[in-house]
């Protein structure tokens, strides 16, 4: 399913690497999600939400529930509600 037209669509994603690299983001993701389907990405275009990169945030160092409790996190989604 594509992102719905009209609304501002937002991805939050987690890595347990310190940085980007294929390992963090492929192998590790944040310990559930490999950090490709938390941002909506896929091989095939159809299949890829196409979440615009100034949309999207990853926290690194982070697992999958500590996004729920993250200060980070946190941050964003007020930085992103508050425009």
């Amino acid at each position: 399913m594509p992102l719905p037209a009209g609304i501002r669509c937002y991805a939050a994603a987690a890595t347990l690497g310190s940085r980007r690299g294929p390992v963090a983001e492929r192998l590790l993701g944040d310990g559930l999600v490999p950090l490709d389907s938390a941002l909506g990405r896929h091989a095939q275009p159809d299949r890829a939400l196409a979440v615009p990169a100034e949309r999207q945030w990853i926290g690194y160092q982070v697992g999958h529930l500590q996004l729920l409790s993250s200060p980070e996190v946190y941050a964003r989604l007020r930085d992103w509600l508050s425009d």
